[in-house]
């Protein structure tokens, strides 16, 4: 099955790209360009849209390049399926996260990247990594966790010129 060439980026990675004071501002634009240069689709959640919106504008998204991906009745139902399997993992032990609820807007947005065929999923939330394992051993979702805590050049195996 060919790649769906999808990218979904959560709130995070939307701040670092638009802060140029954040440390990972750098990492941010060059994942940014890396996926635009190599035709994927950038795709945003209307729920990181919301929590953008706490400290930023809605104009400030560079939405030339980066859809807004409205959050429906499937995602939501993807989102509770998730969210079960994360409650169960944690009343078992087996899984920690750090007193956060389960369905909280991380999970909902990995089931609607799921459901929208993301190929890579991007984040500066090194946190949500466990709750994503846990989701992909599963076989709840398959898209790659990006973590641009690494540089793009790191993760694609590029030298940086």
């Amino acid at each position: 099955m060919p790649k769906s060439k999808i990218v979904f980026c959560d709130t995070g990675f939307v701040i670092c790209l638009l802060d140029k004071s954040n440390k990972l501002h750098d990492n941010a634009v060059g994942y940014f360009r890396f996926f635009l240069e190599h035709g994927y689709t950038l795709r945003m959640s209307t729920i990181a849209v919301a929590e953008y919106c706490v400290k930023g504008n809605i104009e400030d998204i560079p939405l030339k390049n980066i859809l807004l991906s409205p959050f429906n009745a499937f995602h939501a139902s993807e989102a509770g399926k998730c969210g079960k399997l994360l409650y169960d993992a944690r009343s078992k032990g087996a899984l920690v996260v750090n007193a956060r609820i389960l369905i909280l807007n991380d999970v909902k947005m990995m089931a609607q990247a799921e459901c929208e065929g993301a190929e890579y999923y991007l984040t500066a939330d090194s946190n949500s990594k466990n709750m994503y394992n846990l989701l992909h051993n599963k076989g709840k979702i398959t898209f790659d966790f990006t973590d641009i805590n690494h540089p793009y050049t790191e993760k694609f195996g590029l030298l940086d010129m």
